[in-house]
């Protein structure tokens, strides 16, 4: 092959790789970029809304860990969505979904923690749990067509936060997971579910998907 030929097709294959879509998950929020002039418009991600939690000792907020990139359709309907299950997979291990709240109304998970929101500005607002947890989490946030989530390392005592959608559109629906462990500091006794004790897990109104093995190191 003519050397030529060979130089184009390694130019039409970096293309190629070049549009290819970004990593799925993203870590922390991005430091806004600096200087004057005119600058290219960013694709929206996961960083582009945000999810917060407040410490009970009082402080700043806290920021996610780590966020799901936008993903096409439904976080939780019938099911829980490959995608999303991938990312609680990832960060959570062991996990189980604990609530959707929409319409003001809370399709309870097994531990009931009185997971809801309000929206108190566009694509904005607040959430908050009837209990206080003190164990990995996330959250996930449908607006318009597409869904991102929110993972936080729950190092510290929370039952609230803020959020917005990576859209600006009003918020659908928002879901609470929770990892494997101690939820409340005053309730010891009040733990996630294991595996193999809600293997069959039903919520109303939903056909949840539980629990997902755990990530093998």
């Amino acid at each position: 092959m003519k050397a030529s030929k060979v130089l184009s097709v390694a130019l039409v294959v970096t293309g190629l790789l070049g549009s290819m879509a970004p990593e799925a998950f993203a870590k922390g929020k991005p430091t806004k970029g600096g200087g004057g002039g005119s600058q290219p418009t960013a694709p929206l991600t996961c960083a582009s809304g945000s999810v917060t939690s407040n410490p009970l000792a009082g402080g700043s907020s806290l920021s996610y860990t780590q966020c799901l990139n936008p993903v096409s359709g439904n976080d939780v309907s019938s099911s829980i969505a490959a995608d999303l299950t991938a990312f609680l997979d990832n960060t959570l291990g062991d996990w189980a979904f604990d609530g959707k709240y929409e319409g003001g109304k809370n399709s309870a998970g097994p531990n009931d923690l009185g997971f809801s929101w309000v929206q108190d500005g566009k694509g904005a607002g607040t959430w908050s749990l009837a209990k206080t947890i003190a164990t990995p989490f996330v959250i996930s946030l449908k607006a318009g067509n597409a869904y991102t989530a929110y993972y936080f390392d729950g190092n510290t005592p929370i039952n609230s936060g803020t959020w917005a959608t990576f859209d600006q559109k009003d918020l659908s629906h928002a879901s609470f997971f929770v990892g494997k462990g101690s939820l409340t500091p005053e309730d010891p006794k009040t733990t996630v579910p294991e595996p193999a004790s809600t293997a069959a897990l039903v919520l109303v109104g939903l056909s949840a998907v539980g629990l997902v093995r755990k990530k093998q190191a």
